[in-house]
């Protein structure tokens, strides 16, 4: 019942005790007559178990979650080990997290950049009204508060980024072209090159 097994040799410096484990038993100290044929003796089944598992907010690529005696089966009676989840958050189709902010690209006409504008805007609570200033320009940052991301240890949220994109028209109809080209009247013709594209200061702004 020790499952070990004890032998007595005599040698030349008298008696000599070894003890093994028991092979019949591996050790526990008993052994089963009829053993199961799903789980041979070992008292452990495999299968398939789905469980229901709470994502809190604000969670990330990497995040883990564990799930308490859901692991390995403990060994002679023990407890069993945790299981542990490790999340991956699929990509959206329109944000993008930077820590607990969310970027949103918005796209703008060159009369509501100009003249401002209050437009609707996405976001992950449902849209919202935002204020365009007069004089945007594209690559300007808007910050609309508390839109973000939950705090994952803390209470508050994270801010929504919107990066503004003036867009040119590429197919104007007489009627436009005739108002930009009074407006180029007025403002002078002399272009002046942008030293910086939209692209390189909202690649400044992600951290590179």
């Amino acid at each position: 019942g020790s499952g070990e097994v004890r032998q007595a040799r005599q040698t030349i410096f008298g008696s000599m005790v070894q003890v093994t484990t028991c092979p019949a038993c591996g050790g526990k100290g008993e052994t089963i007559a009829t053993p199961c044929h799903t789980c041979r003796g070992s008292g452990l089944e495999r299968k398939t178990v789905y469980k229901v598992v709470s994502i809190p907010a604000g969670v990330d690529n990497g995040t883990q979650i564990r799930l308490a005696g859901e692991g390995q089966p403990g060994v002679n009676g023990g407890p069993n080990g945790n299981l542990y989840l490790v999340l991956n958050v699929k990509p959206h189709k329109y944000f993008r997290r930077k820590g607990n902010d969310i970027l949103l690209e918005l796209d703008i006409n060159v009369a509501q950049a100009a003249l401002g504008a209050e437009v609707e805007v996405p976001t992950v609570d449902g849209p919202v009204e935002l204020r365009i200033p007069a004089g945007t320009q594209s690559g300007k940052v808007l910050r609309i508060r508390g839109k973000g991301v939950p705090h994952l240890r803390s209470s508050g949220r994270g801010d929504q980024l919107v990066v503004i994109n003036v867009t040119i028209p590429t197919h104007l109809t007489s009627e436009q072209r005739a108002l930009f080209e009074q407006l180029a009247r007025s403002l002078g013709s002399e272009v002046k090159p942008q030293e910086r594209s939209f692209f390189d200061r909202f690649r400044d702004f992600l951290g590179g």
